[in-house]
């Protein structure tokens, strides 16, 4: 009875000094500032009209196919997640895990960056059994397998001709770069050498203690390559069905931009959107997609209005996942 009491009990951390709720503050209005700068900049000298006629021209009924695809989504996510868990002696129903997901969305949307739908998976991680470090570590190696199979999208479609690859000088070497270190921390993980653990106990860093017990959590996962290997076709069959679900809606929108093109256009933007530069990508996701799609003469008004609808169906995941929240919370 212990054991599961305080398993439902939420991690606890030390309250936050004045200094850094200020940092914090200060950090948070920044990307307010920059957010909002980027939208002002794409949208001077922009026909609104122009962004309201793509919508209205668009084809509902991709529309909705597309938003359809998240249902197969969240169910791959939740079966690598579920392989992760079962891997550190945990279990639970796929259902629970991709109602966790959904969750995350609103978490995500509530919050001024893109990952805290992934506190709220580690904080379920915790309640089913794992400690705080382990259950960070599931939920950054659930994630970090997700961009390692983009990456590797990316870099298969640079093989092949490519517009993108005349405007943007050496980017064949950024996505090559890109994938080999996300290449080799996998390795670091999964095979790691006999000197990192001596290493790792003498690391004398800022805040220490919790950062060696993540990547001891880590290390758990040596030898365990059938894992490994499981969990990132999982991530594959993911992250292609995430392309699918842009190139649906660019499709719905009449772009005339090629169906290879998104294995690479895709993996970068989210890499992109993902830097803590500005709200939940607000701002910066638009101008990647302006920038990208006009190698493919997809005007500006058209390029704002994919941005829109993707994040669109972003905000209506939140949303669900909201109503969602409210009942498991109270039910709780």
């Amino acid at each position: 009875m212990e054991k599961t009491q305080a398993a439902l009990e939420p991690p606890t951390k030390p309250m936050a000094t004045p200094q850094e709720n200020l940092r914090k503050t200060v950090f948070s209005v920044l990307k307010i500032v920059v957010s909002a700068g980027l939208i002002f900049w794409i949208l001077r000298g922009t026909n609104l009209a122009e962004i309201w006629f793509a919508f209205q021209a668009a084809d509902f009924r991709l529309l909705a196919l597309a938003f359809s695809l998240h249902i197969f989504g969240y169910m791959y996510s939740a079966f690598r997640w579920r392989l992760l868990l079962r891997s550190r002696g945990s279990d639970c129903s796929i259902v629970f895990l991709m109602i966790s997901y959904l969750v995350g969305a609103f978490f995500n949307n509530l919050l001024p960056s893109t990952i805290g739908g992934d506190v709220y998976r580690a904080y379920d991680s915790y309640r089913l059994g794992q400690s705080k470090s382990s259950a960070l570590a599931v939920v950054f190696v659930d994630r970090f397998l997700g961009l390692l199979a983009l990456m590797v999208f990316a870099l298969l479609a640079l093989l092949s001709s490519n517009k993108l690859t005349e405007n943007i000088p050496y980017l064949f070497v950024w996505v090559l770069l890109g994938t080999l270190g996300m290449s080799a921390f996998v390795w670091l993980i999964f095979w790691p050498p006999k000197w990192l653990p001596g290493l790792i106990a003498n690391m004398r860093l800022p805040f220490g203690n919790k950062i060696k017990g993540i990547i001891q959590a880590f290390l758990d996962f040596e030898g365990q390559r059938t894992v490994l290997i499981k969990a990132f076709l999982w991530s594959v069959m993911l992250q292609a069905n995430v392309i699918l679900h842009y190139y649906l809606i660019a499709l719905a929108l009449g772009l005339p931009i090629p169906f290879l093109s998104f294995f690479l256009i895709i993996p970068l933007a989210t890499v992109i959107t993902m830097l803590p530069i500005s709200v939940n990508g607000i701002g910066v996701r638009e101008n990647i997609y302006i920038f990208f799609f006009a190698s493919f003469a997809v005007t500006k008004p058209e390029a704002i209005a994919f941005a829109w609808a993707a994040y669109g169906v972003l905000l209506l995941q939140g949303v669900m996942g909201g109503i969602i929240y409210a009942f498991r919370k109270h039910r709780d």
